[in-house]
């Protein structure tokens, strides 16, 4: 089986470096243009299936790559980036100032501490494993995954037997295509495309 997971174009809080997870927003013009470009690389595959997070800006990049094929889109909560609380829409010199101690404890623990009404990293990788968990048990051949930074980083820490440390040694730019294979029992990273923009 051949999973390729897409993380959505830019949007404008992408471009400001704002924390946010749960907020709903648009992709902006690049983040259409990258989405275009995805599209193209993905132009001659045929998907079985197709998810999404609940989010605007993925359920956009994922039309605009199918296009005028009408095949299902299936939402998927646990799709969804982390959400992030009282630190949505705030960048961290923001953040610093106005939950300095929470700030503070957060960046200490970052696995285990919730942001103020938020969630632990711990919680947000428990819902991608039991997403991951669902879809290795599909007998397909092409799954398409339009999704978040913090959610495909966290299919590479499944990928590497679970290691949670592993979320901050990748990178995951927007529009960029991770293919991960799932044949004879062994999960693997076969290869990142970024798109050209």
């Amino acid at each position: 089986m051949n999973i390729y997971f897409v993380r959505h174009g830019q949007t404008n809080e992408n471009n400001n470096k704002y924390y946010y997870g749960r907020l709903d927003v648009s992709l902006n013009e690049k983040g259409l243009s990258q989405a275009e470009q995805t599209k193209k690389l993905l132009s001659n595959i045929e998907f079985d299936d197709i998810y999404v997070s609940d989010r605007k800006r993925a359920s956009q990049t994922a039309k605009i790559i199918l296009g005028s094929n009408s095949k299902e889109i299936i939402t998927d909560e646990r799709l969804n980036e982390m959400n992030l609380g009282k630190f949505e829409g705030k960048n961290y010199k923001e953040i610093m100032k106005l939950y300095p101690e929470e700030w503070k404890k957060w960046s200490d623990d970052w696995k285990s501490v919730s942001p103020p009404e938020g969630e632990s990293y711990v919680e947000f990788y428990s819902r991608v494993k039991s997403f991951m968990d669902d879809i290795l048990k599909l007998n397909k051949d092409n799954v398409l995954v339009v999704t978040h930074s913090g959610v495909i980083r966290s299919v590479y820490c499944y990928v590497l037997n679970g290691i949670l440390d592993f979320f901050w040694k990748f990178s995951s730019k927007n529009g960029d295509i991770t293919l991960v294979k799932y044949e004879y029992s062994n999960l693997f990273i076969d290869s990142i495309t970024h798109v050209n923009t």
